[in-house]
């Protein structure tokens, strides 16, 4: 077995890939924001699908539905973190003059991940029925969605010239 190999292999590649994908963001800093934010957004997005890809596959070899529970909430982060990458002012996916649009989708993808988080622990050594749990994300998505886009009920979360 040759040990230097091994050993580059488990340190050296992975600080090296790091280390280029972490300047790379840098550069996208320094040459636009915009595109910077949207790489950011676009591997959480990838992160929060990847959590619901390992926790669906493994649901049938898991007892435990605390791993199902966030993977299932991730989509719907996902899916409003995604929309918000759109809503981003610049992007003029929506047309949005402010940040404000942004804003609020940010705020509620950050609030149904932590009420997900906080409600997870419910389900250690509980059965979990998928198609509740499914649809209720669902209903809560839509309703969070008609909130900001439809009815504008949601809360400013950016006012210009003031701030958040």
């Amino acid at each position: 077995m040759n040990t230097k190999r091994t050993v580059f292999r488990v340190y050296a590649l992975p600080t090296l890939i790091s280390f280029l994908v972490i300047s790379g963001l840098y550069v996208s800093s320094l040459y636009s924001y915009l595109l910077f934010h949207s790489l950011i957004e676009l591997f959480t997005i990838i992160v929060a699908g990847g959590i619901f890809v390992i926790a669906w596959n493994s649901r049938d070899c898991v007892k435990n539905n605390y791993l199902l529970f966030i993977g299932i909430a991730s989509v719907f982060v996902a899916a409003l973190d995604l929309i918000h990458t759109l809503a981003y002012e610049g992007m003029g996916v929506f047309g949005a003059e402010s940040s404000n649009l942004a804003t609020q989708l940010w705020i509620a993808a950050q609030y149904l991940q932590a009420f997900s988080w906080l409600l997870a622990p419910l389900f250690i050594g509980r059965r979990l029925r998928l198609s509740l749990e499914i649809g209720g994300y669902a209903a809560v998505t839509g309703l969070v969605l008609l909130s900001i886009f439809y009815w504008g009920i949601f809360p400013a979360a950016y006012v210009p010239g003031l701030g958040l």
